[in-house]
């Protein structure tokens, strides 16, 4: 691991190698009850691939395990070419053969209903009896948050990791008197996979929605370390020391407001749940793709991505986009 991995990987990528070597242990010490991987042979490797498998987990994210696992044994035959009985256990190995690369894109009629559903989420937050007032709003929710989280993901497309590691400071301009009256806002120095940084911009939407947030709800919970643009509830127990949102969270309010929004539409062809972050990046994505004439140099600045395929996943339409092409011919 030291020469291998630490000290030349970011140590985010370096903790995910650290994991992936880890779960291939287990998987072993349950198997044969010792942790001599010198004895490790190929068909140990593939009983591990079928094993990840098993548990559910995605072929990216299986060919990810094995990829971290091959850089090892790789590594140690170099160093040793004779630790392995039968040479490198993993060489030979085929990755998992991926799904089509489509994203899932919401519709323009998805995303104005959306938006409607955002712009009444206090309504979903009230509290409930005859006591209670009728504008009284649960102590830890946070609408008008949850609601600038939504409008910032579909104006930007960023990523969940992205969005919880945003601060206020890297809003420009970042008060609300300044946000409801600039014509452009922009969000600086992003930073995404592979060390890379871009700035991305705030349509109208998001910066009315953002400072109305920053106005009405974010000074609840902020606090002289609290940097974070998106910040927990106070009451909340798990809340953390800086108060930022974890990705997890992220996922829950996406998913809450997917729910929302389908107990409304009868239409079911109109349904987004379950909602995921991705879904708003790649709705930005191939929106701002069909904005540019699918300019890839344009989606590597705003996407934060450097591999064709990735670009290309985003700027080829849905089936169903397709398929509304092809009924027009």
């Amino acid at each position: 691991m030291n020469y291998a991995v630490n000290g030349i990987r970011s140590e985010e990528v370096a903790k995910k190698i650290f994991l992936h070597l880890n779960r291939f242990l287990d998987f072993f010490l349950i198997n044969y009850g010792h942790d001599r991987i010198s004895a490790c042979l190929k068909r140990d490797v593939i009983g591990w691939q079928r094993h990840l498998c098993e548990q559910g987990l995605a072929a990216s994210t299986v060919n990810n395990h094995l990829a971290s696992f091959s850089a090892f044994t790789s590594w140690v035959c170099t160093q040793e070419p004779n630790m392995f009985p039968l040479g490198d256990p993993a060489k030979g190995i085929g990755e998992l053969a991926l799904p089509p690369l489509e994203p899932r894109v919401l519709t323009d009629d998805q995303v104005r209903s959306l938006k409607n559903i955002c712009d009444r989420l206090e309504r979903f937050h009230q509290l409930k009896g005859r006591r209670r007032s009728e504008t009284a709003v649960r102590s830890n929710a946070r609408p008008w948050r949850d609601r600038a989280i939504v409008f910032v993901l579909l104006s930007t497309g960023l990523r969940r990791e992205e969005l919880v590691r945003l601060n206020l400071e890297q809003v420009s301009p970042n008060t609300p008197v300044e946000l409801r009256v600039a014509r452009r806002a922009r969000i600086m120095n992003v930073k995404g996979k592979g060390k890379t940084e871009r700035i991305v911009f705030l349509s109208a939407d998001a910066r009315l929605a953002l400072a109305d947030y920053i106005e009405k709800e974010r000074h609840l919970d902020e606090g002289p370390a609290n940097a974070a643009v998106f910040l927990s509830a106070r009451g909340i127990p798990a809340r953390k020391k800086d108060g930022r949102l974890s990705k997890t969270s992220i996922n829950q309010i996406l998913n809450q407001i997917g729910r929302w929004h389908d107990a409304e539409i009868r239409d079911a062809e109109r349904h987004i749940s379950p909602l995921r972050p991705h879904d708003l990046r790649h709705t930005f994505a191939f929106q701002l793709a069909r904005a540019t004439g699918a300019d890839a140099y344009e989606l590597e600045r705003r996407l934060g991505h450097r591999s064709g395929r990735y670009i290309q996943r985003y700027t080829n339409p849905p089936e169903d986009v397709s398929a509304g092409y092809v009924e027009e011919f």
